[in-house]
């Protein structure tokens, strides 16, 4: 999925919860002090849903325990919920609810999750607002070199010499597919209409995407990841090697200054 879903600390999870959330567009802190009618209270997430019409809040417990959760956490967690006037509540485990604790929870705005469902929860748009963007903006940097009409570079490359022009068609031949196929991966939110046909589909797993897009895309690399996070940070990092193979060539970036955002960037803060 997006992260391990069964992080070693509570910690882990606790921040894993908040980077999730900021990645899909809320504001999102861990260990908020929140004020109530008894004096304040700490919770390990909270979120706020800021494009939303009411400012939709989250509050969520985490429990890194290797046992499920019983119904006294659900109670306790409740009164937090209750007095902190938050819309959803999570609570985010390992092993989930004990089925007395699931039954509690039914009717109410509490949801047990495990780590795992919680990133099948928000995979999509994590999915649709966190990679596919950044891999598309990371992919036009390099498209700019190796697409086939660019008047400022085609200027720039005539002022190199025989041998630079050599190794530039070079690389232009080796990402001139990965590029211009993974820049269209920003396409959606350019221009929701456009049909990419299946390219930019939800994938259903890590493995069959490697297998049946990237391999396609990028004959020849192999990708190592275990999760989808670690996947972007490879995809991120394929493309920062090729913009900086091209710009040693010609001594810069040629096009802006603009530089691509940092690996594991994390969204907005509370």
């Amino acid at each position: 999925m997006i992260d391990n879903p069964y992080p070693d600390k509570w910690q882990d999870l606790q921040l894993g919860v908040k980077r999730i959330f900021r990645n899909v567009g809320l504001s999102s802190d861990i260990e908020v002090n929140i004020p109530t009618p008894r004096g304040s209270v700490n919770v390990d997430v909270f979120a706020i849903d800021g494009l939303s019409l009411d400012n939709i809040k989250y509050i969520v417990e985490c429990k890194n325990w290797g046992s499920s959760i019983p119904q006294s956490v659900v109670h306790s967690f409740t009164t937090v919920m209750h007095e902190t006037g938050a819309n959803i509540g999570f609570i985010i485990s390992k092993r989930g609810l004990q089925s007395g604790a699931k039954e509690y929870t039914r009717s109410t705005n509490i949801v047990g999750l495990t780590y795992l469902e919680f990133q099948q929860r928000y995979f999509e748009a994590w999915w649709t607002r966190y990679f596919c963007p950044r891999v598309g903006d990371a992919a036009d940097r390099v498209l700019q070199y190796t697409e086939e009409f660019n008047r400022h570079r085609d200027k720039e490359y005539n002022k190199l010499s025989q041998e630079s022009k050599d190794l530039f068609d070079r690389l232009r031949s080796e990402y001139r597919v990965s590029s211009f196929m993974l820049a269209m991966f920003n396409m959606p939110s350019i221009s929701p209409m456009l049909d990419t046909g299946t390219l930019l589909n939800v994938p259903s797993d890590l493995k069959s995407f490697k297998i049946e897009v990237l391999s396609n895309i990028t004959p020849g690399v192999t990708w190592y990841a275990s999760t989808f996070r670690e996947l972007l940070d490879g995809v991120l990092q394929y493309f920062l090697d090729a913009e900086e193979d091209f710009n040693s060539i010609f001594g810069r970036y040629i096009f802006d200054t603009k530089p691509i955002s940092g690996v594991g960037e994390d969204g907005p803060s509370i």
